[in-house]
């Protein structure tokens, strides 16, 4: 079981590679994350229960930039969670990773009727 000192590293490490991804990303594609940002924001706005997949699935049909790693959208819905843009509702499964486990995202502004 891990203890209160062993879950902080974790999180500290975690946020530290998302912050990496999140930064190469910028550095290729100057604006990437505020565009990203929108991006969520807007598909929020229009799907109700999604899982990220959904998200930059979207973004690549729709053509707009792609950071190096998909690793740099961690950051993106951290963001959105703490501006009360989404919510985390349950889980869903990846396509893209032989369908483990992955959070399913609330719309908290979902302006589509369900």
């Amino acid at each position: 079981m891990m203890d209160l000192f062993e879950l902080a590293e974790s999180r500290a490490q975690r946020d530290a590679g998302m912050k990496l991804a999140a930064d190469h990303a910028e550095d290729e594609h100057v604006g990437w994350n505020d565009r990203a940002y929108a991006f969520l924001v807007e598909f929020a706005k229009t799907h109700d229960s999604f899982i990220s997949e959904d998200v930059s699935d979207a973004a690549i049909l729709a053509d707009e930039p792609q950071p190096p790693t998909l690793r740099a959208w961690g950051t993106i819905y951290r963001r959105a969670v703490k501006n009360d843009v989404i919510i985390q509702v349950g889980a869903g499964r990846s396509r893209r990773r032989h369908a483990s486990i992955c959070p399913r995202w609330g719309s908290l502004i979902c302006k589509v009727p369900a």
